[in-house]
């Protein structure tokens, strides 16, 4: 009985102290975790960023350039914050944009096409840069050059009139002084010296050596163009596009970092070998497994790898661990965080790799809130890729290759037209009567009789409307210096319909009068104004060298030399159904054969007439 009662105490005892080696084990093994998964001020912590003062927007420059070196941290080793970027830059850029001039003179498109094809600005590639690197870190400074090296035995730089680009670190534009402030007022210089009364009136930039930080130039604000996104235009400085989520990626991070960790805990012991026995029996069973030890010097009992054959002996079972990973059970928390950076950044769920909860076609419908992002941004850079445009235009310019026109003719003719009477308008001034007194001040201006070639009984408008027209060509005025410094730009298409289905729509509303054909053209992504002068040109080089495309051999005008004159006739007599057939005409030839079938069909009936 003693030696009983000894051995139940010994065996209470020893499950005593493993239950408070375990205890032990499992609250060091905690403190270690709880240390790991608590935030930590180290270079991947976050800090949020705070504007200046109350007197004006913006950050402070050590503030400003905080935020830069940390967007770029997150940019280059967060798969988040690549992918946010990466997705707008491809939507926005597609394979690139086509910047073509307005202008007619070939010399500006020849300064233009210098420009972007030289290998000294690499702008093919250059496009894309400008959109990432203004998203990543909020802002982007362009500084243009124009100077050929000085010749020899001379310090005078001669200007060539071809422009040549840079890219200005954004950390490199900072204040001379590092308190960044003057000493009258409270306005944040951070590199930008702006007019003191007017804000949005930069005076020039100062920029750091990169090789000697105790040099500094000034570059004249026409000198450089400055890219600012997600801020007011009265303030100075921008905001990366991840600054808003700059939190949620942190989260996200030590989110991820603790399931890591927990999963590590949970899969660490995977078999339990049971023996039973006493305490001192265990210990003297566990005693014959040899150590496996890895460099690391840590130990463990003999590793269980694969075709490994365990022969149980009496009083011992195995039994294998579940990983009890539950990883359901924090599942919503990861997706909750990932919806809040899909918030910020105005981007589905599937662009930060979680497709299960968003349909991918329904975001990339012309309604989504995804599109009119993109399409914001676009629109956005359209203005800034402009000024590239008018600055390299201006350069040519300034070198003497370019001669910039002259708005004064254009402002005389507008003057003219306006003092112009308007036919039928009662509060127009009266006409004057003296070469004839007989005439009606009031009549619409006829043509002139002596000039019979003039004459177009088509044209109905009065003289006004005939100026106007010329001055504002398909009802929008430029200036020749507008048209000169100005661009067409074509931006990839973001969403991609039914192409058949889309035209079908399209050409049903043309018939029916619904939109013109210029709308019509412009919701197929296509220039209504460039797409006809490229039809006449196919169709006058097909009179000199043939087409066989439309049926024209080399040499051949028309079917009809007063073919123009008849058909202009013919379709102002035509019915909305004779209208119909012509625009769904296959060829010019099946367009001809309908418009002279319809003359014909309204000539008919006064030659009957006048048999009988």
């Amino acid at each position: 009985m003693i030696k009983l009662i000894k051995s139940i105490y010994q065996r209470k005892l020893a499950e005593e102290v493993n239950l408070t080696t375990a205890l032990k084990s499992e609250t060091r093994i905690m403190k270690e975790a709880s240390q790991l998964v608590t935030d930590r001020p180290d270079k991947d912590g976050w800090a949020r960023m705070f504007q200046a003062n109350d007197q004006e927007k913006g950050m402070v420059q050590s503030t400003q350039l905080e935020m830069i070196r940390k967007a770029r941290e997150f940019a280059r080793f967060d798969p988040n914050a690549r992918a946010a970027l990466s997705t707008l830059l491809n939507y926005v850029m597609g394979r690139g944009i086509s910047i073509t001039p307005k202008a007619d003179d070939p010399m500006v498109w020849y300064v233009w096409r210098e420009f972007w094809t030289a290998q000294r600005n690499k702008m093919d590639l250059k496009q894309f840069e400008i959109i990432f690197r203004s998203l990543r870190d909020g802002e982007l400074f362009i500084e243009f050059f124009d100077e050929a090296p000085a010749e020899e035995g001379s310090t005078e730089k001669k200007k060539t009139g071809k422009a040549t680009v840079r890219f200005v670190d954004p950390l490199l534009v900072r204040a001379k002084d590092e308190n960044n402030t003057s000493a009258t007022s409270q306005t944040i210089n951070n590199g930008i010296v702006t007019d003191p009364n007017d804000v949005e009136k930069v005076i020039k930039y100062t920029v750091q050596n990169r090789t000697n930080p105790q040099d500094f130039r000034d570059v004249p604000a026409e000198k450089m163009l400055h890219i600012k996104i997600n801020v007011d235009s009265d303030q100075k400085r921008g905001e990366t596009q991840l600054l808003s989520i700059m939190e949620m990626i942190k989260h996200y991070q030590q989110w991820l970092l603790n399931r890591i960790l927990l999963n590590k805990m949970r899969s660490a012991i995977v078999l339990v070998k049971k023996i039973t026995g006493t305490a001192a029996e265990v210990a003297s069973m566990a005693a014959t497994l040899p150590t496996a030890r890895n460099p690391a010097t840590e130990s463990k009992k003999q590793n269980i790898r694969g075709g490994t054959i365990i022969t149980a002996g009496p009083g011992v079972e195995y039994e294998m661990i579940n990983a009890n990973i539950n990883a359901n059970d924090v599942k919503e928390d990861g997706r909750n965080i990932k919806l809040n950076m899909a918030a910020g950044t105005n981007l589905p769920e599937y662009v930060f790799g979680d497709a299960s909860n968003a349909n991918y076609s329904s975001s990339l419908i012309a309604e989504s809130p995804f599109v009119k992002a993109i399409q914001y941004w676009q629109v956005f850079y359209q203005f800034y890729f402009a000024q590239i445009y008018r600055m390299v235009i201006q350069i040519a310019v300034d070198g003497g290759v370019l001669e910039a026109p002259s708005d004064d003719e254009f402002i005389n003719q507008l003057k003219t037209v306006r003092t112009m009477q308007e036919a039928g308008n009662p509060f127009a001034k009266k006409k004057d009567a003296a070469a004839d007194p007989n005439a009606d001040p009031n009549a619409d201006p006829k043509p002139d009789d002596a000039n019979p070639d003039e004459k177009n009984p088509a044209d109905t408008r009065s003289e006004k409307q005939k100026a106007m027209a010329e001055l504002m060509p398909n009802g929008k005025m430029e200036t020749p210096t507008e048209t000169f410094f100005g661009c067409d730009m074509q931006w990839p298409e973001i969403v991609h319909r039914d192409m058949k289905l889309h035209t079908d729509a399209l050409t049903e509303a043309r018939q029916n009068g619904w939109i013109a054909d210029s709308t019509a053209c412009s919701a197929l992504g296509f220039d209504y104004g460039e797409e006809v002068r490229k039809q006449r040109q196919i169709e006058e080089e097909a009179a000199q060298v043939g087409n066989p495309l439309l049926g024209k051999q080399a040499g051949d005008i028309s079917d009809d030399g007063n073919m123009d004159a008849e058909m202009q006739d013919a379709l102002n007599s035509m019915s909305p159904e004779d209208r119909n057939q012509v625009m769904n005409a296959k060829s010019p030839q099946d367009v001809f054969k309908i418009m002279q079938k319809v003359k014909a069909a309204g000539a008919k009936p006064a030659d009957d007439a006048g048999g009988e």
